[in-house]
């Protein structure tokens, strides 16, 4: 694994298929590290914290070798929010789990933990995304108050762990959300694709490494969205 250039790397996974779940718990563990049986802290808020799922990422992490998974519920208005903290506080591994990228950062930002989680990783934390919770740890996404009407098409803040704009597992609609986020972005913003079975390790300072199949850059040129 190469994280030469990565300070208190955060990993980045695509996910996308269930056929992938072997190789998934490989590179899980590579995010892991050096850290043995971590405690992990799940948060899955962008699925509404759903049981069926949440059991399913818990097994996957333990696959991967993980000593503890903790879920820490808040996907609600009653969440208690001094027990997630206490959870987020004493994991080693938060890891961002999956679903609906608007979905997670409401329910981040109604209980103000977008800057608890920031504190976490400048105090050395481990971060691990995937899927929605990939494009969650990164700076921006976009939707859309009229799914048929690109002209309602709004960016919105995510956590912004990393300073960067991210997609996953969106080969088959050639990565629209990311070229239409790029585009709200204005000239010369960069966004990366993350493919199915893809990882990547990045940092608060926006360095990238690819760690499994290759990502993919582009680029608004003047209102142009192209890969390079």
């Amino acid at each position: 694994m190469n994280t030469t250039n990565i300070i208190n790397p955060v990993f980045l996974l695509a996910g996308g298929r269930l056929s992938g779940i072997t190789d998934m718990a490989a590179m899980l563990s590579r995010a892991f590290g050096p850290i043995q049986k971590p405690l992990v802290a799940y948060i899955g808020a962008a699925n509404g914290d759903n049981i069926v799922f949440s059991k399913m990422m818990k097994t996957l992490l333990m696959k991967a070798g993980a000593g503890k998974v903790e879920y820490v519920k808040l996907a609600s208005e009653k969440a208690d929010i001094k027990a997630a903290r206490d959870k987020l506080s004493r994991s080693d591994v938060v890891f961002i789990s999956g679903g609906e990228v608007d979905d997670g950062m409401n329910w981040l930002k109604k209980h103000e933990l977008v800057d608890y989680l920031k504190e976490l990783y400048s105090q050395n934390k481990r971060f691990v995304g995937v899927s929605a919770g990939s494009i969650m740890l990164g700076a921006h996404w976009v939707r859309w108050s009229d799914p048929d009407d690109d002209g309602t098409s709004e960016l919105f803040d995510c956590i912004g762990i990393i300073p960067l704009v991210f997609d996953t597992h969106a080969e088959d609609e050639d990565w629209k959300e990311l070229k239409a986020a790029l585009k709200l972005m204005g000239d010369g913003a960069r966004g990366y694709g993350i493919p199915i079975g893809g990882m990547v390790s990045a940092d608060g300072g926006g360095a990238l490494v690819n760690e499994e199949n290759t990502y993919l850059t582009y680029v608004n040129d003047n209102g142009n969205i192209s890969k390079i």
